[in-house]
């Protein structure tokens, strides 16, 4: 009899050791899945001067001011700045957006302005070397186009407009083009375009 109960108590401190074991065993938290999924979908956009093309053209044009841009008006859905930028005084920037003003696309800037194409050549190719080492190789040189991401019904006003050469640089969140075109004075110019407000831009258009 004392040998059934003996056992009978060993057998229950065994499987209260046993239990108490699988109480304490840490259960691994689970992945938060919502967070995941929300910071997969996360929109990166094109940066001008570290800021994302992106949001109101209004708010954008301030942030610009914060950099020393200083504003000149709104005309058409396009925000005009000017600023003194890679040592070029005065240069004129136009900031893009929808027809609503409620989304900025593209930023475009005239840097310099020369009598002769030979005063901006180096320049041009300078740029074009810093912009190689950003986005790679260009997608496409003298293709002859030019105004076709900015300026939204100002096409008339660029019928002047003789284009020299240009170069399209390309990335995942945008491309940037530069150009020397002639109106005049032979002109610098370099336009910044995020991809997605782009596109939204077009659909909102088309659905006018």
């Amino acid at each position: 009899m004392k040998t059934i109960i003996l056992t009978l108590m060993l057998w229950f401190l065994a499987f209260n050791t046993m239990g108490q074991t699988a109480d304490t065993t840490e259960i691994p938290e689970l992945e938060d899945t919502a967070s995941v999924s929300e910071a997969d979908t996360e929109i990166i956009h094109l940066k001008y001067e570290d800021l994302e093309i992106d949001g109101v053209l209004t708010d954008y044009m301030h942030k610009l001011n914060k950099l020393n841009y200083k504003n000149v008006g709104i005309e058409k859905g396009v925000g005009i700045l000017t600023a003194n930028i890679m040592g070029c005084k005065n240069a004129i920037v136009n900031v893009a957006s929808s027809h609503a003003n409620t989304k900025v696309y593209a930023v475009s800037v005239n840097y310099c302005y020369a009598q002769k194409i030979e005063e901006l050549e180096e320049r041009y190719t300078d740029i074009i070397k810093n912009l190689t080492e950003e986005f790679g190789e260009p997608v496409a040189e003298n293709d002859g186009s030019f105004s076709e991401f900015i300026y939204p019904g100002y096409e008339s006003g660029w019928r002047n407009i003789k284009l020299i050469k240009n170069c399209m640089f390309k990335n995942e969140y945008g491309l940037v083009k530069i150009a020397i075109f002639q109106r005049n004075l032979y002109t610098l110019n370099i336009v910044f375009v995020d991809s997605v407000n782009y596109e939204a831009t077009l659909e909102e258009r088309n659905k006018k």
